[in-house]
């Protein structure tokens, strides 16, 4: 192209943002900023060209979708209740407004502002918590604009289409990693989060990109690479606490745990006991954070467990929520039966309201790809256990911990989400092998 037609382009383009008020230019420079990203992962080394120009029209199809789908969406909302936001993306975008006037007027204490939202009768959600703050800064920096957020979501949830494009070629093959990335970036419940006003978007980049860059540096010793693996590191701290301590507290040593199972017995036993211990720490720390925003007193840890499976289980999508842990033998009972639902759930047969009905579809296509999970898993358990056993690790222990905390339908269907990606790596796995040639991607 023409470099003088090119520098017109830009320059109309870049006139016509200064003519827009300013919470509306942000929204069009994210825009513009996507499709940049998709054109330039499309510029890439020629033996490789073939694998970025598919990787390039994913993001910008996921990326568009996600744009015409998010307008649509919120005007369409906005003619129902007045202000464009679905659930918690209200009360998220009503706190972030709050806090912004509160730093405005000076007040910056964050521990005097989550209390003062808390005690606001006409906060929606009830809590506070870093994702309200996310929402402040934005507005800070963007203007009043919801739409600011959501966009950051769809750029979020298009960009884990990419890098969990980059991890499955790594742990299996390129053609596992086409059908891996094509899920993330189209799977409905992954899809319809991600154009809302909701922090699952931006978990699932956070701990995606955490991830891949702990499995890149395992390969090669980069700066960089140590760089975002800290970075990523405190912003998966700071908006899923939980992920950050079970990633590092259980899911790194388990990993290694599981490295060690064929080759060092006398190491994997120290590391079992190594690993149990630190599974203790951690529900303990998680005990003690969650008492902080929690109402129920110092308990023993069967009494906490129960109570906080009770205080979830809410609504009429509530699960085993008369279930009390009055000693170890009902854990073991309890486990098989939670770790079922955490995995399966919403069933077809305990349809009960209109989202349910909509996410029948995608459950159905769900337990289709299972089997191919397993044989991902089969693969990484037999072949691959150095470079993907931090991904088996993640995924069993996320759904360890929803099994215990989790107790309703709704509220588990979205956080799963943060496992998905990982789940569809080894269904890409999977599917590489039974439609491929080879026995192995």
């Amino acid at each position: 192209m023409n470099k003088n037609l090119v520098f017109l382009i830009i320059a109309v383009i870049s006139a016509a943002l200064m003519c827009l008020p300013w919470p509306y230019i942000f929204p069009v420079f994210i825009i513009i900023f996507g499709f940049f990203i998709g054109v330039f992962l499309s510029m890439h080394k020629q033996e490789k060209l073939k694998d970025y120009i598919f990787l390039s029209g994913v993001f910008i199809m996921a990326f568009l979708t996600r744009i015409i789908a998010a307008f649509l969406l919120y005007n369409f909302v906005f003619l129902l209740n007045g202000n464009g936001l679905l659930g918690d993306g209200q009360p998220y975008a009503e706190n972030g407004y709050k806090i912004l006037r509160m730093w405005l007027i000076g007040i910056h204490d964050i521990d005097y502002i989550s209390n003062y939202l808390i005690s606001d009768i006409s906060n929606a959600s009830g809590t506070v918590g870093s994702y309200d703050f996310w929402n402040a800064i934005v507005y800070y920096f963007a203007g009043v604009n919801p739409m600011s957020l959501i966009l950051i979501n769809c750029l979020a949830g298009s960009l884990t289409a990419v890098i969990v494009f980059f991890i499955t070629e790594q742990v299996f093959s390129k053609k596992a990693a086409r059908y891996a990335s094509v899920l993330t970036a189209f799977w409905p419940s992954l899809f319809f989060w991600s154009v809302q006003n909701l922090k699952e978007p931006i978990s699932v980049f956070l701990i995606v990109v955490l991830i891949w860059s702990a499995l890149q540096l395992k390969i090669q010793f980069r700066f960089y690479l140590i760089a975002l693996f800290i970075a990523f590191s405190f912003a998966v701290k700071e908006f899923r606490s939980l992920l950050f301590f079970a990633f590092f507290a259980i899911s790194i040593p388990l990993s290694f745990l599981l490295s060690l199972w064929k080759t060092r017995k006398a190491e994997f036993i120290f590391f079992i006991i190594l690993v149990l211990f630190l599974i203790f720490m951690f529900f303990t720390v998680l005990k003690a954070y969650l008492l902080k925003i929690l109402p129920f007193g110092s308990l023993s840890m069967l009494d906490w467990i129960s109570e906080m499976r009770s205080y979830r289980a809410y609504g009429g999508s509530a699960f085993l929520e008369n279930w009390k842990f009055t000693n170890p033998a009902d854990v073991g009972v309890f486990l098989p039966i939670a770790l079922l639902i955490a995995w399966l759930a919403p069933f077809p047969w305990e349809i009960s309201s209109m989202i349910q009905i909509m996410a029948m579809p995608e459950m159905l296509l769900y337990y289709i790809l299972l089997p191919a999970m397993f044989s991902g898993w089969y693969f990484i358990m037999k072949y691959k256990m150095k470079e993907g056993g931090a991904i088996i690790a993640y995924i069993f222990v996320m759904m360890l911990i929803f099994a215990f905390i989790e107790g309703n339908v709704g509220t588990l269907f979205r956080h799963r989400s943060m496992v998905l990606p990982f789940i569809f790596i080894l269904i890409g796995a999977g599917l590489s092998f039974k439609t491929g040639k080879e026995k192995t991607p």
